[in-house]
């Protein structure tokens, strides 16, 4: 864990009222200033010319590498500096990569036609592990954005090796424990395991073991896209950051090429809602458009009570928009559970026919068939 400045303050003169209690000769003005610059990582423990031997080895210890990083072209692994997601934010998403042969060109398609899109954000296999030594093939890879490793860099990782899924969960919560928590050296590469299971579900069973558990780096033999896509959004999930919700970017979304009879639809940018809604959208044949609105990536009712969607915020955005200017329908479809702000939404888009849609979004085509 990393120091508290009450942890260092404890053992300085000041604290126990010793001969030099803040003597500034380490250049702070009290002993507590000190041991907030040295918890913070901005001062050297050296300055302080009494220091204790046992600040020295909490301070020691405290510096170890909990996890080194390490870093293959344009992938990152390892760095973790807890066991934990709820005590911070986890650092580097582990690296999924593909075993290729050089010579298999329908697998090295494969690698390549893999692609999708989770919340927002564009996905494709992270990296490729060469078993035969290609500089032309390596070269083709980079150049089209994937991370390339061969049999020697794997030296730089601690395999966990395939096993029954409990086997692979013991091994990994034990080198965890003893690098994040314990800090012990000789644990501190980060980890990697190499499965060449053919079963997609069982691969599929242990990749999700090791992302769970937080792997630093998974290699497959097979190419499976249900599977793949399984552990990308599994993987995404716990690689965020816990105290910011999932959000899309707030602007206009256009659906089967809108033209100006276009439906117009608004919600806000929580990323859940804006899936269910894009979802529903995509099945109507006729053109829409969907406003996003910023609000802190709060669902619609939340957002609502917490006046993080208003008349002026949804006003604003509507208005901000050229394409919008075009249409001739000029009608808004709210969702259902924001029917209390349409009277203000009226007295702010005068020009514009507020309509209150569904509560459920996949009521959403039959809502537009029957006209509304």
């Amino acid at each position: 864990m990393a120091l508290e400045t009450m942890q260092v303050f404890k053992h300085l003169p000041a604290a126990k009222k010793a001969e030099n209690s803040n003597c500034k000769q380490c250049g702070c003005p009290t002993c507590m200033a000190f041991a907030l610059k040295l918890s913070k990582g901005n001062i050297e423990i050296s300055k302080c010319p009494y220091v204790s031997e046992e600040l020295l080895g909490i301070v020691t210890q405290a510096n170890k590498i909990q996890q080194k990083t390490v870093v293959f072209d344009n992938v990152k692994i390892g760095g973790e500096t807890v066991f934990s997601r709820h005590e911070k934010t986890f650092i580097n998403p582990t690296g999924i990569f593909v075993s290729l042969d050089s010579n298999d060109k329908e697998k090295l398609d494969k690698i390549y036609n893999f692609e999708i899109e989770s919340v927002g954000k564009t996905f494709k296999i992270d990296g490729v592990f060469l078993t035969s030594e290609d500089k032309n093939i390596e070269n083709e890879l980079k150049n089209n954005g994937y991370a390339v490793i061969y049999e020697k860099d794997l030296s730089l990782l601690q395999e966990v090796k395939e096993d029954n899924i409990y086997n692979m969960i013991e091994k990994i919560d034990f080198i965890r424990k003893k690098s994040i928590i314990e800090r012990d050296e000789k644990y501190s590469n980060p980890v990697f395991s190499h499965l060449k299971e053919q079963n997609p579900y069982s691969l599929c069973a242990k990749m999700t073991a090791l992302i769970s558990r937080c792997a630093s780096l998974i290699i497959v033999d097979l190419i499976d896209e249900a599977v793949l896509t399984t552990n990308i959004i599994l993987r995404q999930n716990i690689f965020t950051d816990p105290e910011k919700p999932l959000q899309v970017e707030s602007k206009l979304y256009e659906f089967n090429n809108p033209d100006e009879n276009a439906h117009v639809f608004l919600t806000t940018n929580f990323a859940l809602t804006y899936f269910a809604v894009a979802n529903e959208l995509s099945t109507i044949k006729n053109g829409s458009y969907l406003v996003i609105t910023p609000s802190e990536g709060m669902s619609v009712l939340t957002a609502w009570s917490a006046e993080k969607i208003t008349a002026q915020i949804a006003a604003k955005v509507v208005n901000g928009s050229e394409e919008l200017k075009k249409i001739k329908n000029k009608k808004i479809i709210l969702p259902g559970l924001l029917a209390d702000l349409k009277e203000e939404l009226n007295a702010e888009l005068p020009e514009w026919e507020i309509v209150i849609g569904p509560c459920e979004a996949y009521k959403l085509p039959d809502f537009v068939k029957n006209g509304y």
